[in-house]
């Protein structure tokens, strides 16, 4: 297998879910380097159940494109604006969005929901290679802010130098919490991780993550997972990454990568209404 991305379709259980979705995962993998890291009883854990609404920027997504259905997250960057991964909007025909939701899948007062067909992928987009992983979905209208529904806060240009290596920081979304799962999470889960320098990063996936990426450490088996993608990574109340990619079946061990924002802040600025200070 060339060094590059395996694309892993995992097909979601929609029978037990509250709501029928017939989506399917969409994520990006990297294969690792060298021996398989391989565990007794792998499991994604150290992830915890987050306070209801206590993370009002984040958006569950269900994306359609011509012939297939498939979920991510997102973050809400502005009053118009959902902040993704490139994977996640490649394709797509049309967007639901839900904002101020806990359990996404079940209705909730403090949800709104939002139908799309807008959706920007980067120009420079590259799937084989996962670079410039980063999509601007527009919502079909101004929304109203509420407490269950505010957007985050990205970095400054006075950030651009900042690697954030060595900070503990937040990735949240609805994602498998186990890698034997087929099902997405009921409610919306959290996970702290230690932020790595990409020398560390690189010498788990055979020398191919470049500046724009940013990664996790995977210490104590934790990271993303399947149905995480295009969700937040969040440090002292900045957004610094965009969920991105993994290793194939969430192996424990390894760590997870994600789109660098600070990369990518004039072209959210020319895509969108965020205004980057």
């Amino acid at each position: 297998m060339k060094t590059g991305v395996v694309v892993l379709t995992v097909l979601a259980l929609t029978s037990a879910l509250p709501k029928s979705t017939k989506l399917n995962f969409r994520n990006l993998y990297k294969p690792p380097a060298g021996k398989i890291k391989i565990k007794t009883n792998p499991r994604i854990i150290g992830g915890q159940e987050a306070t209801p609404h206590s993370i009002p920027y984040q958006a569950f997504l269900e994306i359609y494109s011509e012939s297939q259905m498939w979920y991510c997250g997102g973050t809400l960057v502005s009053q118009n604006y959902i902040l993704t991964a490139g994977h996640c909007g490649v394709d797509a025909v049309k967007l639901d969005v839900i904002l101020g939701a806990h359990k996404a899948l079940q209705p909730e007062d403090t949800q709104l929901v939002l139908t799309t067909t807008e959706v920007k992928v980067h120009e420079e987009y590259d799937g084989d290679n996962i670079f410039n992983d980063i999509a601007l979905v527009k919502l079909p209208r101004t929304i109203s802010l509420t407490s269950a529904i505010q957007p985050s806060v990205l970095p400054s240009y006075g950030d651009i130098n900042n690697t954030f290596s060595e900070v503990r920081a937040n990735v949240s979304g609805w994602g498998l919490t186990d890698m034997y799962e087929t099902k997405p999470s009921e409610v919306l889960h959290y996970l702290e991780m230690r932020v790595t320098t990409n020398k560390e990063c690189d010498d788990n996936f055979n020398a191919t993550i470049i500046p724009s990426m940013i990664c996790t450490s995977g210490e104590d088996d934790t990271g993303s997972c399947s149905g995480d993608s295009g969700g937040p990574l969040v440090t002292d109340g900045v957004q610094i990454g965009i969920v991105s990619f993994g290793v194939i079946f969430c192996m424990p061990g390894y760590p997870s990568g994600f789109t660098r924002i600070t990369s990518f802040l004039d072209w959210i600025a020319a895509n969108s209404d965020v205004k980057i200070m």
